[in-house]
């Protein structure tokens, strides 16, 4: 994909928008910023990712929802109509674009149906499924895959890395050096990671109960719950069975349901007699 995208630049045809896609823990939201800067041909990433490059203008979501706001795509014209104005070639990166409400996603569209010469959408997202249809076909889209798993070995032993721990990880996550790096990293994480497990034991035995006294801990924590039902999904798909499919598609409902305002004690008391049936 890399080398498709250089060859455009290159060559001159590179499409004024893209979608770059790829699950959590992937980092596409970093390699917009690369390729952002393979645009501006600057090797700077840093600046790029604290927005101290004027030519680089990175837009994300806000509030516990994580949603984008028309206000951030109004921005956006401000700053694409005074680049015109200067000439410079200019990048856009829109982060986790799935995030748009009815009134941003309509704004973006007037941007992408006319685009300017002179400036670059980079749009990430973690499933071009949940795109509007009439954004994603103004796009390129392409996914990012992930490494194989020697190369995750490869890149864990030079950080030296438990060994033992990795290949455990490697187990639940595949070859996810996002998610792998996190548990490693991060004791809280590693923490929900283990919840998981044990969530996912007493689910496939039926046990509601015993999901309900785990799953409670998380009533105020919105962010961990839905890592805890990320985890879930990756466990249940490296144990595929009908049993496992329906936990699958139950914590995908509740994934979304996250996504709005939701009372946490109903949510959390709710899941946890759907994913034990």
């Amino acid at each position: 994909m890399k080398a498709v995208l250089e060859n455009g630049i290159t060559g001159g045809f590179l499409s004024h928008a893209l979608l770059i896609c790829g699950e959590k823990g992937l980092g596409v939201n970093y390699f917009a910023r690369l390729l952002a800067g393979d645009i501006l041909n600057t090797e700077n990433i840093e600046d790029i990712s604290r927005g101290k490059n004027p030519l680089v203008q990175i837009i994300h979501g806000e509030g516990a929802m994580g949603q984008i706001k028309i206000e951030k795509i109004r921005q956006i014209n401000e700053n694409v109509n005074f680049s015109s104005i200067q000439g410079d070639k200019r990048v856009v990166i829109i982060e986790n674009c799935e995030n748009f409400n009815t009134h941003s996603a309509n704004a973006l569209l007037k941007n992408l149906e006319e685009p300017k010469d002179d400036i670059t959408y980079i749009l990430t997202t973690l499933s071009a499924q949940k795109i509007l249809p009439t954004i994603r076909s103004r796009c390129s889209v392409y996914t990012l895959a992930a490494p194989d798993r020697e190369q995750v070995r490869e890149y864990f032993a030079q950080t030296a890395a438990d060994t033992a721990a990795t290949e455990k990880l490697l187990k639940i996550y595949g070859a996810n050096i996002g998610k792998i790096k996190a548990c490693l990293e991060d004791e809280k994480r590693f923490d929900i990671l283990q919840n998981a497990l044990s969530v996912f034991d007493r689910a496939k035995k039926s046990d509601g109960y015993a999901v309900s006294k785990i799953c409670y801990g998380y009533v105020k924590n919105k962010d961990g719950f839905k890592l805890l039902l990320g985890d879930l999904i990756d466990l249940c798909r490296q144990n595929l069975s009908e049993k496992t499919a329906k936990i699958i598609k139950v914590c995908e409902d509740y994934t979304d349901l996250l996504n709005t305002n939701v009372n946490m004690n109903l949510c959390v008391e709710n899941f946890s007699v759907d994913v034990a049936k």
